[in-house]
Formats: C-alpha cells, sequence, structure tokens
C-alpha cells in the first residue's frame, strides 16, 4: 500500500469519525453503527486508555494522563490552532510550488495563482478574526441586555439563576463555559479550533469562517483535479500501457484505477495529496456548516439540542407518574379480557412519547428569517432589547421617570 493509499483511507476514517462525532446522538440516526462509534470515540477509548494506564504505570502516570487532558480539553489553550495553522500553511505550500508552477494548462488558466491566494488570505483573515472575537460575554453592564433579550421559557431555562463563578445573573440561552471561564449569551459550542465560544456576538463570523473554508476547500479540490488531468492530457498518459510485474499483458492507464493510484503517487505525489486531502475536508467541513445552518434556521444552539435530548430521555415526574398510571390502567383492562399487553406496543407508546416532548421544546424559534437576522445583525437586536429594557426600567409601570 502506497503512501495515496494510505491517504485516502485515513481521509475516510477522518470523515467516519467526524460524522459519528457530529450526529451519533442524533435520534433520526440512533442506528448502528453511529452510536457504537460515538461512545466508543468519547467514552471507550479514552476510559480504556486511561484503565490501560493505571495498570501499567501506576498512579503516577495515570495522574499525568489526567493533567495532560485537564491541560487540552478543560483549559484554554492554542495547541488546536497552531494545529490549524500548520495544516493550512503546508497545503497552501503544495499548491504554491507544485500546483501553481504547472499553469496555464488547456482550460486551466494561469489566473488562479492569484485568485486561489487570495481565497487562501481571505480563509486566513477570517479564522484570526473569529479567533480573536467577543463571543458575547456577559458583564454587569450588558447582563440586563441580555437578560431582556430572551425570555425564560420555563422548560430549557425555567427560572432566573446565578452563575455560581461569575457572580452574575445568568441570562436566558447563556451558559458558563469552563474552558473560557465566563458566561456566554446564546452559547452554541466551543470550538477548540479556534480555541474560543461560539455566540451571540461571533456566530456570524464562524459562519462566513466556516463558509469560507468549504468554498476554500472545493476550489483547491477542483483546480488540483483539473490541473492534474490537463498535464496528463497535455503529456498524452492516458494512452502509455504498462506491464506490471509478473504479468504478460499491457494494460492502459485508464483501464486500472489501481494503476491510476500508483502512477499519480508517483509522478504527481504531492499535487494528489493536496488535491484528495482538500476534497476530503472540503465535505467535512460543508457537512458541518449545514449542520450549524439547520441549528440555526430552527432557532436553536448545539448546546440546547444537547440540553433537548436530555429531556426527552428523561421524563419529568408528572409524565413519569401520568405514564404509570396509564401503564396500570392498560394492564388491567387487559387482565379483565383474559389479554397481556404486549411490550412492542409499550415501547413504542414511550418512544411517541419521547420524540412528541423531543419535537416541541423549540420556543426561540421564530421563523427562519427572523433567527437569521439575529445572528447576522446580534448588534442591533441586543441594543434593541437594551433600550427596551431601559425604558421598563426607567419609565414603565412600576418604574420612576428619569429626568
Amino acid at each position: 500500500m502506497d503512501e495515496l493509499q494510505l491517504l485516502v483511507l485515513w481521509c475516510c476514517c477522518l470523515l467516519l469519525a467526524v460524522v459519528a462525532l457530529l450526529f451519533g446522538r442524533n435520534p433520526l440516526l440512533r442506528h448502528p453503527p453511529l452510536p457504537r462509534l460515538h461512545w466508543l470515540l468519547t467514552e471507550g477509548i479514552p476510559t480504556g486508555a486511561s484503565a490501560a494506564v493505571q495498570r501499567v504505570g501506576g498512579g503516577r502516570r495515570a495522574a499525568a494522563l489526567a493533567a495532560a487532558d485537564q491541560f487540552c480539553c478543560e483549559r484554554s489553550n492554542p495547541a488546536v490552532q497552531v494545529f490549524f495553522l500548520a495544516l493550512f500553511a503546508g497545503c497552501y505550500w503544495v499548491f504554491a510550488w507544485h500546483v501553481f508552477p504547472m499553469l496555464p494548462l488547456p482550460g486551466v488558466p494561469a489566473w488562479h495563482r492569484y485568485t486561489g491566494t487570495a481565497a487562501a488570505l481571505a480563509c486566513l483573515a477570517l479564522f484570526l478574526a473569529v479567533s480573536w472575537s467577543d463571543p458575547g460575554t456577559v458583564t454587569p453592564v450588558n447582563a440586563a441586555a441580555h437578560a431582556a433579550l430572551y425570555p425564560h421559557d420555563g422548560v430549557l431555562y425555567p427560572e432566573r439563576k446565578q452563575c455560581a463563578t461569575c457572580c452574575l445573573p445568568r441570562p436566558a440561552r447563556s451558559k458558563h463555559c469552563r474552558v473560557c471561564n465566563k458566561c456566554v449569551a446564546r452559547l452554541d459550542h466551543h470550538c477548540i479550533w479556534i480555541n474560543s465560544c461560539v455566540g451571540l456576538l461571533n456566530m456570524r463570523l464562524f459562519l462566513a469562517f466556516l463558509l469560507a473554508t468549504t468554498a476554500l476547500c472545493f476550489y483547491a479540490a477542483a483546480l488540483g483535479f483539473r490541473t492534474l488531468a490537463a498535464d496528463m492530457a497535455v503529456h498524452e498518459t492516458w494512452g502509455v500501457a504498462f506491464r506490471p510485474y509478473g504479468a504478460s499483458e499491457m494494460i492502459y492507464l485508464s483501464q486500472s484505477k489501481r494503476l491510476l493510484l500508483r502512477y499519480l503517487s508517483a509522478a504527481y505525489g504531492p499535487q494528489a495529496a493536496a488535491t484528495l486531502f482538500a476534497g476530503m475536508a472540503a465535505w467535512i467541513v460543508a457537512g458541518f456548516t449545514g449542520y450549524q445552518l439547520f441549528l440555526l434556521c430552527r432557532g436553536s444552539t448545539t448546546v440546547e439540542e444537547h440540553m433537548l435530548r436530555q429531556a426527552a430521555a428523561t421524563p419529568t415526574a408528572a409524565e413519569a407518574e401520568a405514564a404509570e398510571a396509564r401503564r396500570i390502567e392498560a394492564r388491567a383492562d387487559a387482565a379483565l379480557r383474559g389479554e397481556a399487553l404486549p411490550d412492542r406496543a409499550e415501547e413504542e407508546m414511550q418512544q411517541r412519547q419521547q420524540q412528541q416532548r423531543g419535537t416541541s421544546g423549540r420556543p426561540y424559534d421564530r421563523g427562519p428569517a427572523r433567527n437569521l437576522a439575529e445572528v447576522l445583525f446580534p448588534r442591533r437586536h441586543l441594543a434593541a432589547a437594551a433600550a427596551a429594557a431601559a425604558g421598563r426600567a426607567g419609565g414603565g409601570p412600576g418604574g420612576k421617570k428619569r429626568a
């Protein structure tokens, strides 16, 4: 197995792992193997590695592993940012030193050198902008405005609470990030690639970065593919015949995919590897971008979707009591008729109740247009909420008018 085939296998495994991490707990994809792979990546492998280190190295090695996990996963550090920049620079170096010098070619003009560089610089600028942007930190100055922006729904955010760490009133849809050690308004998730949270004020920059990265990856993959195909056509490579070792007949390059991969690895190693990596990365980032847009159109966040799944899986006390009453009544009726309630019917009834709870708990969905407007123009909505809060405090019912 040569280097290009190893890269193909690695990209496929990476794509499967990313899909499992993003959608492994989605109720629509609850059938194996995605849930099992999600459990393996998030719980099985870390728990097994910790147990193996504990058994082999003792308590000191286990403590060192726990400290490393605390530093990498529970604290803010730029390690993944540096990795992204190194990966970005390496891919651009391959195109600048191996693909751009091959231009121009038939059907591939030389101006792709400049458009490719401009696209890469735009993506890099968006990465730096979102990395150092304010996600919407809740402070004593803006806490009232954030509290007026979204009301407590009584389900996901049942009551006004105070953050035990920041000692501030926690507005609805806000959450304290233990990595950044601050409360973030409309927190979506903590992104390790930008080493910051994604919240109310920087979601639009994060979306722009995702869209730019998706477009850049697709552009790089298409440019690399067309460049290799045009260069092979110029040198008439498709009509070259080879005799593999141990074979008795000549085989044309266009007749064997295995031979084509070996030839690309030998003649266009860096170009083919960068093109393949860009193509796989494009689909990975496009899937995550689509998922983020899907949540935005539904008026939800990644954190709230997780909370909804937990609420659907854990019924409240009233629901549990009602379900138990229905179960007793159904069994009593079945006993009077001399029948038994099938377990399958009971399970389907419980699943139907959970699905109904899971799909009716999005109180902040105001329609796709308004949901997107709140993300694209967050400061306008925040300013309007602050003005409304100030009006209620100064001149509303029960408030004192200002001079």
